[in-house]
């Protein structure tokens, strides 16, 4: 049990191990009056950055088959850092297009490689050793993850709005296009398969070599364990626990193993019902936190799939947002790159005693580790959190280790490389990547650990929603909303529309249930102004379809009535209506801005896709006048739902 002193914080508070409720404290002596929890108000100035930064999305860095060099993909700058692993120094730096954001990077047979841009649309060749531009070739509308395949010699691109495009590795175009399900994150050869996964799913698509589906892999849902802190701050009365279901999702990176499978590092949520208490001393609404035996609502998850299916998942504590996974090709060590480490120069809830006069609020501590690192023997046994922060005080943002057994890291501001010698512990260098600064309040506070082992990207990653229904106690059943639809004049917020500005949504949410401090007027204004400026994905299917055309006649006609409430740029009216005959409270009209990604669809998650939502007993018949549409007349109006 950990004590608290006069004017004191706990220890675990201070160094992000038990600021969800993981333990209890003890009453000061002889003091008759509860101390109070004081939630400061962050001051620190507001930074805006010349270029608002995108969403973290993970997976930036590559090294090259012989360890000469390092890729280092910035999506906040819009460029490629070639760096030489034997001067530690940047030998080249490709500058790309405004807003291209590079992504994943693979290395052909030819000792080329090749970066899949996420907004570019395209993949951009170049030669490593030269740091010049081979060729851009557009690929898809939202290329994520790229493998090349020496058997064909060819590269192969999983592109977010479902597609699976194949072209040669030395130039010219597609040969193969396969639509398969939309989302699609990571695509890796696993001997004659190509096995694609998908980001809020988790679930993993293996693809024979002629193309086809031979199966789908599920990561199970399992059991864990949520804090439960006291309805006060009795710190007399210790936090429990409680087990819950949780299911998989949100697979930010997966990679291959040497045992013929792969990695993947990704999120479990909380499937069960989840109280929401006050914020107290000893826990978040939330519940969480960042040390040893902490119950979050969101966990951080390793999953290795072998070969013949067979998987083994090992939960592990670190900061949130584990936004990318290595193995050694010893397997000996796993590697995950946190996101999300607290912030620790902001204030911190303190508690104040009777009598006390002024408290300092805990600011000034380094930030809180970027790294986790897992030990293992050869993954078939289940990892165990070894080290905790190996590397770097900041973001981290990728991981990949040399052939060798270096463990590198990439870092988003000041954009880093960080490359460690030995693990656990040894020697780093730090290679400065340079560029102008995209330090930004909004970003940081959408991103980093609110303080109860969460943030605001954990449920909503990438600027967009984790596709999860969450069960909270005496509201019911409440699908994530997206953020990534354009927020800006679309107030009030929240599900039910009673929430009149981003500063409520903070003190309500941040502050009330994820155990963050208050923010002053500046900061929630660089927040506000940055989830403004988020930009959803490329639409799944053409404007120019047929279909689609077709389906937006029936959508805006009146028989059908969909911009009854659907109107505008932003395809809603900011009322808040009641949708179906059960609807306890009204809910706000969403943004339809790319829907097509958003399953499962309403407010409870009903519809496991587009067409599903027509289903009476999924909307009930106060959702538009679509009972009488044919089926094809439906299949219409979905595609005109996916070219939004």
């Amino acid at each position: 049990m950990m004590s608290i002193g006069k004017n004191g914080l706990c220890a675990a508070m201070m160094f992000g191990i038990a600021v969800g409720g993981c333990n209890s404290f003890d009453k000061r002596a002889n003091d008759e009056n509860e101390p109070l929890l004081v939630i400061p108000v962050d001051e620190r100035a507001a930074v805006t950055a010349p270029v608002t930064p995108p969403p973290i999305s993970g997976g930036t860095l590559s090294v090259l088959s012989d360890d000469s060099a390092a890729i280092v993909a910035d999506p906040e700058r819009d460029r490629i850092s070639i760096v030489d692993l034997s001067t530690f120094g940047v030998r080249s730096t490709i500058a790309l297009q405004a807003g291209d954001e590079p992504g994943r990077s693979v290395e052909d047979g030819q000792k080329h490689v090749h970066v899949a841009l996420r907004r570019g649309g395209a993949v951009v060749s170049i030669d490593p050793a030269t740091g010049v531009v081979l060729n851009r070739r557009a690929v898809c509308k939202a290329p994520r993850g790229i493998a090349f395949e020496s058997a064909t010699d060819l590269l192969h691109v999983a592109c977010s709005e479902g597609k699976l495009v194949s072209l040669p590795a030395r130039g010219g175009d597609a040969v193969r296009t396969l639509t398969l399900e939309p989302d699609l994150r990571d695509v890796l050869v696993r001997g004659s398969e190509l096995w694609v996964t998908r980001f809020k799913s988790a679930e993993i698509l293996r693809v024979s070599s002629v193309g086809t589906l031979n199966t789908k892999v599920k990561i199970p849902r399992a059991q864990a364990q949520l804090s439960q802190a006291p309805d006060k701050s009795d710190f007399s009365t210790p936090t429990t626990f409680r087990d819950v279901t949780v299911e998989p999702g949100v697979a930010w990176r997966a990679v291959a193993n040497t045992t013929g499978g792969v990695t993947v590092v990704h999120q479990d949520t909380v499937a069960d019902e989840i109280p929401i208490t006050p914020p107290s001393a000893s826990g978040s609404a939330y519940g969480g936190g960042n040390g040893p035996g902490c119950g979050g609502i969101v966990k951080n998850v390793v999953t290795t799939v072998a070969a013949d299916g067979s998987q083994v998942s090992t939960p592990f504590v670190g900061s949130p947002l584990p936004v990318d996974v290595a193995v050694s090709r010893d397997q000996r060590w796993v590697a995950v790159a946190h996101a999300g480490a607290i912030d620790f120069s902001a204030p911190r809830p303190f508690l104040k005693f009777p009598g006390d006069g002024p408290v300092s609020s805990g600011a000034g501590f380094p930030s809180g580790p970027s790294v986790s690192i897992l030990a293992t023997g050869d993954m078939k046994d289940t990892p165990s959190a070894f080290a905790q922060g190996g590397l770097g005080n900041g973001q981290a943002t990728a991981v990949t280790f040399t052939t060798s057994g270096q463990l590198l890291v990439q870092l988003r501001d000041p954009a880093q490389l960080q490359i460690q010698r030995q693990l656990p512990f040894g020697p780093t260098d730090t290679v400065e990547l340079g560029g102008e600064s995209r330090t930004d309040t909004g970003h940081d506070l959408f991103h980093r650990d609110a303080g109860g082992g969460i943030a605001c990207a954990s449920c909503h990653p990438e600027g967009g929603e984790d596709g999860h229904t969450w069960r909270f106690a005496g509201f019911g059943d409440r699908r994530t909303q997206a953020l990534h639809v354009g927020l800006r004049d679309t107030a009030p917020f929240h599900w039910a529309g009673d929430l009149p500005n981003v500063g409520e949504l903070m003190s309500q949410v941040f502050v009330g249930r994820m155990g963050g401090v208050r923010e002053s007027g500046a900061r929630v204004s660089a927040l506000s102004e940055w989830l403004f400026a988020l930009r959803a994905p490329a639409p799944i299917r053409d404007a120019t379809d047929v279909a689609a055309q077709r389906g937006q006649a029936l959508f805006q006609s009146n028989d059908v009535g969909c911009t009854t409430c659907h109107s505008g740029s932003k395809l809603t009216d900011n009322r808040s209506v009641a949708i179906d005959s059960v609807a306890t409270t009204k809910l706000q009209v969403p943004s339809l801005v790319a829907v097509g990604y958003r399953a499962p669809f309403m407010h409870n998650g009903c519809a496991a896709t587009l067409a599903a939502r027509f289903d009476p007993a999924c909307g009930g018949d106060q959702h538009g006048n679509v009972a009488a549409l044919s089926e094809a007349q439906r299949a219409d109006l979905v595609a005109y739902l996916e070219s939004l």
